[in-house]
């Protein structure tokens, strides 16, 4: 059975570039978010440790 008539795949593929290419700079903001609070939470801790 051949099915590559029923979906237009570069269609497709085009849109899920598209909707990467779109999402990819708020995801890199969030990713950037999470890692300066990770980064901060190490400095505190690292900051509370040296003052005990």
């Amino acid at each position: 059975m051949n099915l590559s008539g029923v979906w237009d795949w570069t269609f497709f593929w085009n849109s899920f570039g598209y909707f990467l290419k779109t999402v990819a700079a708020f995801v890199m903001i969030i990713v950037a978010i999470y890692a300066v609070g990770i980064l901060l939470n190490a400095v505190i801790s690292a900051v509370r440790s040296k003052g005990s």
